[in-house]
Parts: C-alpha cells; sequence; structure tokens
C-alpha cells in the first residue's frame, strides 16, 4: 500500500476560499462546489465505459478546477470506480480531495445488498483504501442506513474509521432527518448527502433545519437526473433496451413527456443566457439554499467539463426564481 494520502488541506481563512469553492462544515476541506461522482465509471448503469476514458475524465476535472472527488464501495462488481481513480490519481496526490462510501455492496447474482453492520463497514473501509493505494480518504459516509442494524451502530463504525485514521471526516448519506440526529449523536459529520434536483427537492428540504442547525454541508447527488437534466436526452430519444434509467418512472410515459416540457422552456432561458442546460442546471442547483456541492456524474471529459463551467454562470434571484416557478 502506498503511504500517501488523498486530500490536501487549505487555509483556515474563510477570507481566501475562492467562490468556485466551499470550505466543508467544520472541517478543513475546502471543495469545488461542483465534484465529480465516480458512479458512472463503475460500468454498472452507464454504457460504454472505458478504463482509459474514466482516467481522462478525471484529469480533465482536475485541469478544469474541480479537486472533489466521490466514490464507494459499491461502484463496481469488484471496485472498478476505486481502483480507476485511484490510478488517475497516481500522480496527482496533492490535487485532490475523495469521498468514500461503505456500507453497500453486489451479492454473487450481481444484487444491491445493504450491510451496516460495524464488521462489514470496517472491512469495507480497509479494502477501499487498497484499492485506491492509499492510507487515508478525507470522508468516509455511511452509504445508506441499513434497516436491520440500528444506525447508531454504523455511525460507531464510521467513528472508529475515523478514529484509526483511514478517514479524516465521517459523513453519513441516504438518510431523513431522523436518522441524521441518531447518527450524528453517535458520530459528527461534516457533510451529508442526500438526492437534490429539480424535480426531487423533498431530500433536502426534510434535512436542511438540521444541516442550518449544526453547519453540516449538503453535498448533493443525481443534479442532472441521470442525464436527464443535461438536456441532451431530446423528447423522441431512444433508450437502448439495457439502458437501466428504464427502470424510473421518469423516463417513461406521462412523466417523461412532463420533464420534456419543462426542459423545452429551461432550453430557451440557456439560449438567452449563452450556456448549456447542463450547466444551467448545476447553477440553479447550487443556488439553492443549503446546498453546498453539486455531484456531476461523469465518464467522458466532455461530460464533466461541461458541468464545471457551471461555476462560471452568475445567474441572477429573478431567473432563478423564474425557473423555480416552472417546477410548480
Amino acid at each position: 500500500m502506498s503511504s500517501r494520502t488523498l486530500g490536501p488541506t487549505e487555509s483556515a481563512d474563510e477570507n481566501k476560499v475562492p467562490a468556485d469553492r466551499i470550505r466543508l462544515g467544520s472541517s478543513d476541506l475546502v471543495v469545488s462546489r461542483v465534484a465529480l461522482g465516480c458512479w458512472p465509471m463503475s460500468g454498472i448503469s452507464s454504457l460504454g465505459v472505458e478504463d482509459q476514458q474514466s482516467i481522462e475524465t478525471v484529469h480533465a476535472a482536475l485541469d478544469c478546477g474541480i479537486n472533489f472527488f466521490d466514490t464507494a464501495f459499491s461502484y463496481g462488481y469488484d471496485g472498478r470506480s476505486d481502483r480507476v481513480l485511484g490510478q488517475a490519481l497516481r500522480s496527482k496526490k496533492n490535487s485532490a480531495i475523495v469521498a468514500h462510501k461503505v456500507g453497500m455492496h453486489w451479492d454473487e447474482n450481481k444484487q444491491r445488498k445493504l450491510d451496516g453492520t460495524p464488521k462489514t463497514l470496517l472491512a469495507h473501509a480497509e479494502m477501499c483504501l487498497s484499492r485506491l493505494g492509499v492510507e487515508q480518504v478525507d470522508i468516509m459516509y455511511l452509504h445508506s442506513p441499513d434497516p436491520n442494524v440500528p444506525i447508531e451502530e454504523s455511525a460507531g463504525a464510521i467513528r472508529e474509521i475515523c478514529q484509526r485514521g483511514w478517514a479524516r471526516y465521517a459523513a453519513v448519506s441516504n438518510v431523513n432527518a431522523d436518522q441524521a440526529r441518531r447518527f450524528i449523536s453517535e458520530c459528527p459529520v461534516v457533510a451529508i448527502q442526500p438526492y437534490f434536483n429539480m424535480f426531487q427537492q423533498d431530500a433536502v428540504q426534510d434535512l436542511l433545519p438540521l444541516t442550518q442547525a449544526h453547519g453540516i454541508s449538503l453535498v448533493c447527488y443525481w443534479v442532472l437526473m441521470k442525464g436527464l437534466l443535461s438536456g441532451h436526452l431530446l423528447r423522441d430519444h431512444q433508450f437502448d433496451p439495457t439502458d437501466r434509467r428504464l427502470s424510473y418512472p421518469i423516463f417513461q410515459g406521462a412523466a417523461w413527456q412532463k420533464a420534456q416540457d419543462v426542459l423545452d422552456q429551461l432550453r430557451t432561458v440557456s439560449l438567452d443566457l449563452g450556456c448549456t442546460v447542463a450547466q444551467l442546471v448545476v447553477a440553479w442547483s447550487l443556488k439553492q439554499p443549503g446546498v453546498a456541492v453539486a455531484l456531476s456524474g461523469a465518464k467522458r471529459p466532455d461530460q464533466i467539463l461541461e458541468s464545471a463551467k457551471a461555476k462560471d454562470i452568475l445567474l441572477s434571484d429573478d431567473v432563478s426564481a423564474m425557473i423555480s416557478r416552472l417546477l410548480v
């Protein structure tokens, strides 16, 4: 195992945090507000994934100012995302802040399973470090509560992972406000990771009072709703029959048509602003109360380069409010 760790820290002086970056909770981690989500690199739900292209995507993210990367034990049937990210960052050790998630895996039938027992969480954490080729990650999340394990027990294991020096900070994902309260009673966190996008805002609204009261950052996934809100999927798009997005109701029938009605209006707004729909959506998301970071999944350099440019869009309050009205 390499002796290096991932994740530099920056000055504690808040005045030195650039506008396109943010400090996570009470930590000393200063991260880009657009982050690279590594799920597409697993090749499980994304078609045509190539490891070399994924490595180039990580490098493109770094080159355009993204320093925050999000992976997980279950991102790949055999740790593909971890291995690809580790390889991509091998010569970039002073440039990346890495978050990892444990407590979810695939069984022999390629069915996703939750396991929040302390024994499994510790085993996952140790294995992920080996896959990444590091001794420590910056953030370790509980991926999702296990209904068969009290969340306090899982929180204790994440706390132990940090105490062992395998992660600098703790976090939790896919929790409601009550679960989050119970988790942080056993293990303080710097971030909570919920889903969030224009069509699904309920998780953030539920968590917002808690995160504001405790100074916890919201790092949101599904901001582009698996590519739907990128604007690249037109109304007459023909999905590959093996595309797993077809399992989501919003990609079919009346829900698909309603989403496309909203996208038609977003295309007009983005044209007026001189940006793409994806950039408009990410910029709007980052302007919403409590949203600290938008995770943008990508398997190709052009995808993350497009999302990264959202940091340059100055969205006025009037335009933001107008977009919000489209979603009612």
